[in-house]
Order: structure tokens, then C-alpha cells, then sequence
């Protein structure tokens, strides 16, 4: 085990618990990270509800004659047809707009159909209601990234060279979805506890991902031992200064805020022995 955290969720009540793991590392990355969900399930109410969150990190070296062992991936979530997802992307499309405007509290569902080009009946086929809406920003916008990172393609160097490809695509994903990223983190009190709390479950998987490429230096000996979920939240957040910050820091050359976050980040990470030889 190289390294654990545990988030709490909600207070634990009454029914069944069971804990529900999932693997969130690429299949070829050396090192394997789970995320190990507490789901406890009321039969009276019949509802069920995460009231913890595990991330465990952890290398496995496979004895001589013996199978590795394997953990079957996380069931993928059943796919949304065409027709579906082209509706929420109109959906999303015109919400921005509108609350961009408005504001999320003045904004209309009314206002939200007619700009995304649809009926308020239709719209209200495929979004429940309006504190949906910002749950569905959240999705179309850190969906991208999420996918990047889980192509495997930031685990196939040293992982000093594979931090700074993340923080690369990631500076570029907010050049793409700056005004979406603002919205959230400017609209998120607005939303119900429910949909907050699948938002921040987005973005605590986000952080997994920054959480085991900084596992990965450890391992290698590239970073400095640390609470690499700690770090994690630092580098995810720091790097979306580019996006809150870009009233104030936007006169400065892009590339100049690439290198000087990198710096930073580095200058933070590494071990004494500096970057990797490769």
C-alpha cells in the first residue's frame, strides 16, 4: 500500500452497508489506485446513499508461477442514444447562455428551452429540473478531461514528465471550457445538497487522477514522499486559477503562465535529486 484517504459523505444510519470498488488507474499504469465506495441501503425506503468514499493506491508485484491478480473495471453507465445526448448538449448549450446573463437564480426554464432550441415539455424529457442543469454543465465540461486522463497516455513516462503533460492538457481544456468552469464554481451554493454532492464526487475523481501520476513519482523516487492527496488538491486547483483568476492574470502570455505554473508545481514535487534522467 503506498497510500490511502477517506472521504465522509453523509452520517451512517439505519440498513445493509457494503463497500462497491472500483479500479480508476489505467489497466497498463504500474501502479493500481481503487476508489472503495461505503453504500449503505435503507429496504424500508428502498434508497441507497454513498456515506464514504476510499482511495487506495498501492503497488502489487506478482509472485513467480501465479496469476496477477485482476479487478474487473467499473461498470460503465448504460450509453445515452444520439438523439439524447444531442438534446443535452442543446440543453447545455443554451443553459450557459442564459445563466451567463441572468444568473442561475433568475434564470428560467422557459428562457433556458427557447435558447436551447426546444420545447419546455421536450426539455423536461431529458433534465429533470433547473438544479439539474448545473450538475449537467459540471458533466459536458470535466467529461473531456476525465476521458484524457484515462487513456493511459499520462503513465507511459517518468512521472515528472507525465505531470507536465497533464498540466499541458489541462491549461488547454480550460482555455476551451473557461466561461463553464467560472459558472460552476460561481453558481455551485445554488444547487440542492443532492446534485452538490454529485458535483464534488466529479471532481474528487478528477483529483484521483492528479493523486496517482503523483503516486507514480513517489513510486520512482522522481517526487519527494508526500500526502500526495493533499497535493492533489492543490495542483487541481491551482492550475484553475487560469480560469478564476483570468480577469487578473489573462494580460500575461499564455505560455509564460504554462512554464510558471509547471515551476511551481515541479519546484514543489520533486525530490532532491531532481527530475527524472530519461
Amino acid at each position: 500500500m503506498i497510500n490511502t484517504s477517506a472521504t465522509n459523505l453523509a452520517a451512517a444510519g439505519q440498513g445493509q452497508i457494503e463497500a462497491q470498488a472500483a479500479r480508476i488507474s489505467p489497466d497498463d499504469s504500474p501502479l493500481n489506485s481503487f476508489r472503495v465506495s461505503i453504500v449503505q441501503t435503507d429496504q424500508n425506503l428502498g434508497s441507497s446513499s454513498v456515506i464514504m468514499e476510499v482511495i487506495c493506491t498501492f503497488s502489487v508485484e506478482t509472485a513467480v508461477g501465479t496469476a496477477p491478480i485482476t479487478v474487473p473495471p467499473e461498470k460503465p453507465a448504460r450509453p445515452l442514444s444520439d438523439t439524447a445526448e444531442e438534446r443535452r448538449r442543446q440543453i447545455f448549450e443554451g443553459a450557459c447562455k442564459v445563466i451567463a446573463k441572468h444568473g442561475f437564480g433568475n434564470a428560467s426554464m422557459r428562457e433556458i428551452a427557447k435558447e436551447s432550441g426546444l420545447s419546455v415539455p421536450l426539455m423536461y424529457k431529458y433534465i429533470k429540473d433547473k438544479d439539474e442543469i448545473l450538475h449537467l454543465i459540471t458533466t459536458m465540461c470535466m467529461q473531456g478531461i476525465i476521458d484524457f486522463f484515462d487513456t493511459g497516455e499520462l503513465f507511459k513516462g517518468p512521472a515528472d514528465q507525465n505531470l507536465i503533460r497533464a498540466v499541458d492538457r489541462y491549461i488547454d481544456y480550460i482555455g476551451e471550457n473557461r466561461r463553464y468552469i467560472n459558472l460552476v464554481y460561481s453558481e455551485t451554493r445554488s444547487m440542492s445538497a443532492e446534485n452538490r454532492a454529485r458535483v464534488f464526487d466529479m471532481e474528487r475523481k478528477f483529483m484521483g487522477r492528479w493523486q496517482t501520476i503523483l503516486d507514480q513519482g513517489v513510486e520512482q523516487q522522481i517526487f519527494r514522499p508526500m500526502n500526495t492527496e493533499l497535493m492533489a488538491n492543490y495542483l487541481y486547483f491551482l492550475c484553475t486559477v487560469w480560469s478564476l483568476r483570468h480577469w487578473s492574470i489573462g494580460k500575461f502570455p499564455e505560455q509564460e503562465i504554462r512554464d510558471s505554473l509547471k515551476m511551481l508545481i515541479l519546484d514543489g514535487v520533486l525530490s532532491p535529486s531532481g527530475k527524472s534522467d530519461h
